[in-house]
């Protein structure tokens, strides 16, 4: 696996940013994305050519909506947590529910997840009501 140097934004972070600049149907250069995103060009190259750490969240979303990709799909090439993630993380009972979520083998995530959804949706349902 490839080694993240300090102040470098992973590599499967860059290079879907890349893939997603490249497969813009408007084949927008670099300087468009920049100027559609509000980031200065010189920052967005840095970026592209890992001379720079992973950007705010604000500006993950403005890449994403420029580049036409989810914002989920960019956070988790970023290993970054997004808004949602991190306001779930200052609730008390974050903290007991990740060290239960530790014990489940990884293999079991993917189902863990899955019933983790389907129980938020039935609550919204609930709640809607």
């Amino acid at each position: 696996m490839a080694e993240t140097k300090p102040n470098q934004a992973p590599d499967r972070f860059i290079r879907r940013l890349q893939k997603a600049m490249k497969e813009h149907p408007e084949k927008l250069s670099l300087n468009e994305v920049a100027r559609r995103a509000d980031l200065s060009p010189a920052y967005l190259s840095f970026l592209l050519n890992g001379k720079r750490n992973v950007p705010s969240n604000d500006a993950i979303a403005r890449l994403a909506k420029v580049l036409n990709i989810s914002q989920d799909e960019l956070h988790r090439a970023a290993g970054k947590p997004n808004d949602l993630a991190l306001e779930f993380f200052r609730k008390n009972e974050a903290g007991p529910i990740m060290r239960t979520l530790a014990e489940v083998p990884a293999g079991k995530l993917p189902a863990v997840r899955t019933w983790i959804e389907q129980f938020v949706k039935k609550q919204k349902r609930a709640s809607s009501k």
